[in-house]
């Protein structure tokens, strides 16, 4: 009875094992595609055109301390753009000046957001 028992799982090790040999194969061809799509990628780079962008809020105000707040929460990020548009800002260019109407209605106070060029990059 043992034996027999013993015999019956080593046959279903072998035959759940057959199975698992042709996804092998199936998962090795599509690893060695994706290779070779990732090494024509990589022949065919293109130089990236790469702005360095500041964003932040201003608020028309007296207070000293929205001024500081508004400077402190200010972030630079970058971000590719296409190369036409690259070429058509330069340093310092303000994107974005958009009058913030939501807070004026809500909250009773002016202010903007501002989004400028601060820098210009070239990565190949």
């Amino acid at each position: 009875m043992f034996k027999s028992l013993l015999f019956a799982l080593m046959c279903v090790g072998l035959l759940a094992s057959c199975g698992n040999s042709e996804e092998l194969e199936r998962l090795r061809k599509e690893n060695t595609d994706l290779k070779a799509q990732l090494d024509l990628l990589n022949a065919a780079k293109k130089p990236k055109y790469i702005l360095k962008l500041k964003l932040k809020q201003a608020s028309f105000s007296l207070s000293v301390k929205k001024h500081i707040r508004n400077a402190m929460n200010a972030i630079e990020f970058e971000l590719p753009v296409d190369k036409d548009f690259y070429d058509s800002v330069s340093e310092g260019t303000e994107i974005v000046d958009k009058f913030r109407f939501g807070s004026l209605v809500l909250y009773g106070t002016l202010g903007d957001w501002e989004m400028t060029v601060r820098g210009k990059e070239i990565r190949e």
